[in-house]
């Protein structure tokens, strides 16, 4: 079957959950029954995150058949708010970060029978044509592929969109054009990691330190998103010439994903009763509300397949880090975590997690990678706040 056979369209009922029979059996099986995997995911499309159309799943199908449950391949795409500022931004207010639209992609799955024909290649170089805004696209869609895939009148255009890859950096080379180029660049999947000994399970968190439930950190992320703009135009200000920034928000239920999606794993452990601390400043009159730069917080979630506790979100200065660090391990041991894990640890904190047992790796799957639809060149474009929470 050739290229121009096939084209991208949303998924029908039917082959959302095809879809997600045929991962199952990578992805799934070795943590749930597929009652208990089709379940999960079908509660999770309720879930603020998913809701209201921001979950689409495409599939790769016949033109001459597209509801057929025999597509070569699927992906997931989730809209979400995202920020962008420029150094030497036309905006009204230069220092002011713009909200805009932005894509995460996930679940990248073609069956054993479809693979090696360039099925998920295809895949996803169309799915530009439908995220992508028009002005950020070549002139002439691939006379090679037939048309173009019809795009939904209600899918907004993203500024941007990124992945998490696990076959190194081959959406690289998925572009919007017949050129191996122009895809998704990797940028900056370094993590982390502390081994966690045994050691006193109970901790004085200290004068300030606030544990917080999992609608504790909802509410918090909220009022850290206000400071992630803060810091953006702060970040913009001090950067070079022509660089250009922008970031994921946390909030409306992105960060939360990182816990829903494993509650059928750690459910079954001891029972989790936080799910971040926050350290209020000490300065008069500041509070958690203000979040400035002498807050500190954290959120996490357990991943399972090698117990780790991994941060989902940070937020803090130097002269707070060793003491948050403490509080982590304590959490981790708390709840029998081997490994703590942090995704991108700003600089200004390596060497003191080094000092403190850390190890800094690249990371071999989840490698985090971004597409940029816009006029800056990709080395010009810095990725703020790459961390876990984004992930999906």
């Amino acid at each position: 079957m050739s290229l121009s056979s096939l084209s991208l369209f949303p998924a029908t009922r039917a082959q959302v959950i095809e879809s997600r029979r045929r991962s199952f059996k990578d992805w799934g099986r070795s943590y749930m029954t597929e009652e208990t995997y089709l379940r999960r995911d079908a509660d999770m499309d309720n879930d603020e995150h998913a809701s209201n159309r921001k979950l689409t799943t495409w599939v790769l199908c016949s033109r001459e058949d597209p509801e057929s449950l025999e597509f070569k391949c699927s992906c997931e795409t989730f809209l979400r708010r995202g920020l962008v500022l420029g150094r030497n931004s036309a905006q009204l207010d230069n220092n002011a970060p713009e909200q805009v639209s932005c894509y995460a992609i996930a679940s990248v799955f073609t069956p054993e029978r479809f693979r090696r024909r360039g099925h998920a290649k295809h895949m996803m170089r169309l799915l530009h044509w439908v995220l992508a805004p028009p002005s950020s696209l070549p002139s002439t869609f691939p006379e090679a592929w037939g048309l173009p895939p019809e795009r939904p009148p209600w899918l907004a255009h993203g500024r941007f969109s990124a992945l998490w890859s696990d076959v190194g950096h081959f959406y690289g080379s998925c572009g919007p054009s017949t050129t191996d180029a122009e895809g998704w660049v990797v940028r900056d999947a370094i993590s982390t990691v502390w081994d966690v000994g045994s050691g006193d399970t109970d901790v004085d968190v200290g004068r300030g330190w606030k544990w917080l439930s999992a609608s504790d950190v909802e509410t918090l992320l909220s009022i850290d998103e206000q400071r992630i703009k803060v810091d953006m135009a702060a970040t913009a200000l001090a950067s070079d010439a022509g660089e250009t920034f922008f970031t994921f928000l946390p909030g409306q239920g992105v960060e939360k994903f990182q816990r829903r999606r494993l509650e059928h794993v750690w459910g079954k452990f001891k029972s989790v009763e936080y799910w971040g601390v926050v350290c209020e400043s000490t300065e008069p009159g500041k509070t958690t509300a203000t979040l400035d730069e002498n807050t500190a917080m954290a959120t996490w979630t357990f991943e399972m397949k090698t117990p780790t506790l991994v941060v989902t979100r940070l937020r803090a200065g130097k002269e707070k880090f060793v003491d948050l660090l403490s509080v982590l391990k304590f959490v981790a041991r708390k709840h029998g975590m081997e490994k703590i894990e942090i995704w991108n640890l700003p600089e200004a904190h390596k060497g003191i997690a080094q000092d403190h047992g850390a190890v800094h790796m690249e990371r071999e799957e989840h490698l985090s990678a971004f597409k940029w639809n816009g006029a800056e060149a990709p080395a010009n474009v810095v990725w703020l706040n790459n961390e876990k929470f984004c992930w999906c």
